[in-house]
């Protein structure tokens, strides 16, 4: 079971993990080892206490009752009840947050990379319990079968740090996403099988203060006191209620909303933070100070302030208080001998190594999941081996378990034996890893593999210069786009002495968009673009999604048609995987990696700790001088892109005959599998159709997503209520397994068009909302329609023709321009910026928003500005040269 200094589920010394966690996480990440230490601390305080010449001191001090009266209420409990039924619901309350937290931004979002850790984390609590009773069946232990169930993560953390390099950095990964279905299986288990004579009004009482919790947490009333009130109230209520105080805090936590930050939010806070800084006052301050604090989520906040009170206080004195044990000669007799000890010490040395390395195993042999990069099945079983330290809520369920001291003693000594067993048993396993394979050791990369080849790396500085810098790097890694400023420090530092080369290494299973993403720097590349789409990703991160890559190559003046047909194809695919197959011969095991004249950089990826690393390792020799003084360094001058409007593009011409045949497959319009529409069936809900049904309205501001099941569908351009010459006409038809939707859809904008079903039969309707659902645990799925999307937008891409003008149709330069273009028949689109926001976006970046004439965007993505009519002419008429970059 976790221990409370770790709040999060998704740990590594790599930045990009980092990068990922929560503030308490990293707080965790960066003192695991000391945390783990002072819960040694305090048990061996215990220990050394309870067994000195003062040790009957130790029981009186525990044992010394302490009563809080108010009027004729009082609750009364000694010592080290105040300490496990009182201080211990902080600990389960950072428990329940760490739950929601996973539940909603962490590891347990993506049920596909969660499940190799489950299984082995539910054998993992059945194999040891089962174990248990086999032994005492029957005996007066018998109830103690709880106690070998739970993993103390904060000591199997701690353990991994002194492992050090023998241990795999992605093993945590592994091991604190078991840990969060280990929390809520011994959680389950306190609540179910050790509470006894259950009231049911103080019950209702604490029902009705999670109901009050709740809507405080809706009404985002985040004020500390109105929260204490309630949980001191459902704390009294579940001490009375019979069913363990510590599990109102484990509610009380998953009711704490967890979100990541907020964009608007971020920057009304860094606003409000500008505005006091220009005029401090009093109210400002204020307003400042609440807005950087809903950027940040609750769950999040809290975690901060009670993770190092948690960690650092109350489970070392938990461990004072219940560690205690004399060893005296009549124990140890007892304890060798005792069914209690035996079963708890063979659970969790024996059970748990078995349960979670097994399953684990079968579940990896069996298809059923995969192990994160970098964790073979030989380091699962260490952390397996690790994973018999269960400290902290062994020595709870104990406690609930016996009443009798005795029992208590035996199941204690069985804790702690088991605790020193399962530590050494690790590190010797560990050991015996590194010494057979000393590869999966490795704590990061040592050799560049392969070699910078300049003919096929995408380089910046001079292909022959001295130094060389390559990075490792995911376009959606926000700790990338960190290093994406020391990168550009170190280029102006060096000059020409350094060349720097950008290897992809996307990490979908964090960063659902960041294949994609990748993909698209290679597209842009193709057209000689790559490093204009590298630095405009980087600088809008938060927009990835396929039609936000759109927008960006139409910015760069891309040729979109050929651009989304590669990315919907997947033609530089193969490319990415390339680098990511160079990344794992190389040792990468995050993002950002750098690789300093061709050797892994391990420390710091500061500008400063890179640019030592460049000047000692330079081949020329020591004190060489190629670092530039600072008076001379100059930021290189940066080309400026114009970001161009969407295109209006016309529709597929599909003549309508006497019956409406299926459209022919052509990638665009994607035919599920029977395994992708079985997922959607999960969340989608069936729909009987009738001929002339009308499914989506084009336009309208509430849609759904079908999949056509039996019968088929057609798509139908032109209002639909405009009569037999309103313009409508059929542009495709789709039978059984077709996905219906859009790109513009898929980013919540209003369908362009209607579908009505052209025979009797039958779809699946999903909402927005549940397809992006099924889309972050289903990244296949997701890549099939988004894909097909793009593949689609290519299409109508290729059909648009003509020029688009950008320019306020009042303008007198407009009226000319008009009037010759309808002249010379030029097929043209007219965007107004008094209309269009993208259109008044694009004049802004060009320069020209107070300009008084329209400017003109070839198909080609050149901006024509006073053009000829001659000009005008050439670049309506010229074909697409597919082929230039």
């Amino acid at each position: 079971m976790t221990s409370p200094s770790r709040t999060s589920s998704r740990a590594s010394r790599t930045g990009h993990l980092l990068a990922q966690l929560s503030t308490p996480a990293r707080r965790f990440l960066q003192t695991e080892a000391s945390s783990a230490a002072l819960l040694v601390v305090g048990t061996l305080a215990a220990l050394l206490w309870a067994n000195s010449p003062w040790g009957d001191s130790y029981e009186r001090v525990w044992h010394t009752e302490l009563s809080l009266e108010l009027g004729s209420m009082a609750v009364a409990m000694d010592l080290r009840h105040w300490v496990n039924d009182g201080l211990m619901v902080f600990f389960f309350f950072l428990i329940g947050m760490e739950v929601r937290r996973e539940l909603s931004m962490g590891e347990l979002t993506q049920r596909s990379r969660l499940s190799v850790p489950a299984l082995g984390a539910v054998a993992g609590l059945v194999v040891p319990a089962g174990l248990y009773l086999a032994i005492n069946a029957g005996g007066p232990g018998a109830q103690g079968w709880g106690i070998p169930m739970a993993t103390d993560t904060a000591f199997v953390l701690g353990a991994l740090a002194l492992v050090g390099s023998r241990c795999p950095t992605q093993l945590r990964v592994f091991l604190l996403s078991l840990s969060v279905v280990d929390d809520i299986g011994a959680l389950t288990v306190i609540a179910v099988f050790y509470s006894d004579d259950i009231d049911l009004i103080a019950l209702g009482v604490a029902a009705l203060c999670v109901v009050a919790f709740g809507l405080l947490t809706r009404l985002k009333v985040w004020r500390g006191p109105a929260y204490f009130a309630v949980g001191v109230v459902m704390w009294l209520a579940m001490h009375a209620s019979g069913v363990h105080a510590t599990i109102g805090g484990v509610v009380l936590g998953l009711l704490v909303s967890a979100y990541r930050p907020r964009r608007d939010e971020v920057e009304s806070a860094g606003t409000l933070a500008r505005a006091f800084r220009q005029a401090p006052d009093v109210a400002l301050a204020r307003r400042a100070k609440l807005s950087v604090e809903r950027a940040i989520s609750p769950n999040e906040r809290i975690g901060a302030l009670l993770v190092p009170w948690s960690g650092y206080v109350v489970v070392p004195v938990f461990a004072l208080a219940n560690a205690g044990v004399q060893f005296n000669t009549e124990l140890l007799d007892r304890a060798l001998t005792s069914p209690i000890t035996i079963g708890v010490f063979v659970g969790l040395v024996v059970g748990k190594f078995v349960g979670i390395g097994l399953a684990s195993t079968l579940a990896v042999r069996f298809g059923m999941g995969s192990l994160p990069p970098g964790v073979s099945l030989a380091s699962v079983w260490g952390g397996a081996a690790l994973s018999g330290l269960g400290f902290t809520v062994s020595l709870f369920v104990a406690d609930l378990a016996f009443d009798d001291a005795v029992l208590r003693e035996e199941a204690m000594v069985g804790v702690l034996a088991a605790g020193v067993v399962a530590a050494a048993l690790g590190a010797v396993w560990f050991w015996a890893l590194g010494r057979r394979s000393p590869q999966v050791a490795s704590a990061g990369p040592r050799q560049l593999d392969p070699p910078v080849d300049p003919e096929v790396d995408h380089l910046r500085g001079p292909v022959d210069a001295p130094l060389t810098l390559v990075e490792y790097g995911d376009v959606e890694c926000p700790f990338c786009g960190r290093a994406s400023g020391v990168v550009e420090e170190l280029r102006r530092r060096f000059g020409d002495d350094l060349r720097y080369v950008f290897r992809h290494l996307p990490l979908p299973d964090v960063h659902p968009h960041a294949e994609l993403a990748a993909e698209a720097t290679e597209a842009a590349g193709a057209q000689g673009a790559f490093w204009a789409m590298h630095d405009r990703l980087f600088a809008h991160q938060d927009e990835l999604e396929a039609d936000q890559l759109l927008d960006h190559a139409a910015a760069l003046g891309l040729d979109l048609g050929r651009f989304a047909e590669e990315l919907g194809s997947g033609t530089h695919a193969a490319r990415v995987r390339a680098d990511v197959a160079g990344a794992e011969a190389s040792g990468v095991q995050g993002t950002p990696t750098f690789f300093v004249n061709g050797v892994g950089h391990d420390g710091p990826t500061t500008t400063e700790a890179l640019a030592a690393a460049l000047v000692a390792s330079d081949p020329r020799g020591p004190g060489h001088g190629s670092l530039l003084p600072a008076a001379e360094l100059v930021t290189p001058a940066r080309s400026s892109v114009a970001l161009s409007p969407a295109a209006q593009l016309p529709a597929i011409d599909v003549l309508p005959g006497e019956r409406l045949a299926e459209t022919p497959e052509d990638g665009a319009s994607p035919r599920l599998s029977d395994g992708h529409t079985a997922v959607l069936r999960r969340v989608g809900r069936r729909l009987s159709t009738t001929r002339g049904q009308v499914l989506l309205r084009s336009g309208q501001a509430e849609f759904d997503f079908f999949v056509v099941l039996a019968g088929t569908v057609a798509v139908v351009e032109g209002p639909l209520d405009g009569g037999p010459d309103g313009g409508k006409r059929v542009v495709a038809v789709h039978g059984p397994g077709r996905f219906l939707g859009g790109l513009n859809m898929l980013a919540g904008q209003r369908p362009v068009r209607s579908l009505v079903a052209a025979e009797d039969g039958e779809v699946l309707v999903l909402s927005l909302e549940q397809l992006r659902a099924v889309f972050t645990r289903d990244r296949g799925l997701a890549d099939v329609i988004t894909r097909s999307f793009l593949l689609r937008r290519a299409m109508l891409i290729g059909q648009a023709s003509g020029l688009r003008v950008v320019g306020d149709r009042r303008w007198p330069a407009s009226t000319e321009l008009r009037a010759q273009l309808a002249e010379d028949g030029v097929p043209h689109t007219w965007l107004d910026p008094a209309e269009d926001d993208a259109a008044a976006r694009l004049l802004t970046e060009l320069g020209v928003e107070e300009a008084d004439a329209p400017v003109v965007l070839t198909p080609d993505g050149r901006v024509l500005v006073e053009p000829t009519r001659d000009d005008l002419a050439r670049f309506a008429t010229a074909p697409r040269d597919l082929t230039t970059t």
